[in-house]
């Protein structure tokens, strides 16, 4: 009998044990830690565009995605369309909601060669996680345009070539990723992400803010025109005048009447 209950016991405690075993959540990506320059990007009256240069360690035979992004915020757009299929006009608005400002993403190797790993991390998830209202113009053709608009403005992009890796030493291999950061960038937070992606699984991660902010003449007009409203019109309508009696004088010069 005591051969008995030691089994029962045994057994009662195999069978309490397995579930924490077979459900047990998988363990957490380990923290990656890199380095971005520059820290911050000062748009000026020359401000062209630049690059930002991050460095760091990933796990040794990883995959390594680095994205720039921008906050997310809500997008009114026009529709266009043929009026009784003759006339292109508006035919109505949308709003396209959680649509992030800048998406460049930029990986080890081409993005269709790491596979289902990269996905989430693609510009093609941005067109799913955005949401379109009203309802009837939430469509793929819709979420697709949006992607194609961003695109042609320089603002989403998948960069080839632009994170390269160093033999591993040990455990870790370090990388160094160049991002061109494109010329038409409002000032505010942006976020960079760092990803290794191993064995088809998130394997390490990070995140680093880059502040991007207004200096010189670009700041002094952002001030006047938000916080000066009245010498801003009063400029404006200078500036307008100015221009018109240049044109005229031009136009005199020529001979027209």
């Amino acid at each position: 009998m005591r051969g008995i209950k030691l089994c029962l016991i045994t057994l009662f405690a195999i069978l309490l044990s397995c579930p924490a075993a077979l459900f047990a959540a998988e363990p957490a990506p380990a923290g990656l830690d890199f380095a971005v320059s520059p820290a911050s990007v000062r748009i000026g009256a020359t401000y062209d565009g630049t690059q930002l240069t991050v460095t760091g360690k990933a796990p040794a035979g990883s995959d390594v995605v680095v994205r720039f992004v921008g906050a997310r915020s809500e997008l009114h757009m026009k529709e266009k369309g043929k009026a009784l299929g003759l006339l292109w006009m508006n035919l109505g608005s949308l709003t396209i909601e959680n649509v992030p400002s800048v998406y460049l993403v930029a990986a080890s190797r081409p993005l269709d060669e790491i596979g289902a790993a990269a996905a989430p991390y693609r510009l093609e998830r941005v067109a799913q996680d955005v949401a379109i209202a009203p309802a009837e113009k939430d469509t793929p053709v819709n979420r697709q345009e949006l992607i194609k608009l961003r695109r042609e403005e320089g603002l989403y992009r998948e960069v080839k070539a632009a994170v390269t890796l160093s033999p591993a030493e040990g455990a870790s291999q370090d990388f160094r990723a160049v991002m061109p950061v494109p010329s038409k960038l409002a000032p505010g937070a942006y976020t960079v992400e760092v990803l290794a992606l191993k064995d088809g699984k998130l394997a390490a991660s990070g995140s680093s803010n880059v502040q991007v902010e207004l200096v010189g003449v670009p700041a002094a007009l952002a001030d006047v025109a938000f916080n000066h409203s009245l010498i801003y019109g009063i400029l404006a309508t200078i500036v307008a005048l100015l221009s018109g009696l240049a044109i005229g004088l031009v136009f005199q010069s020529k001979g027209a009447h």
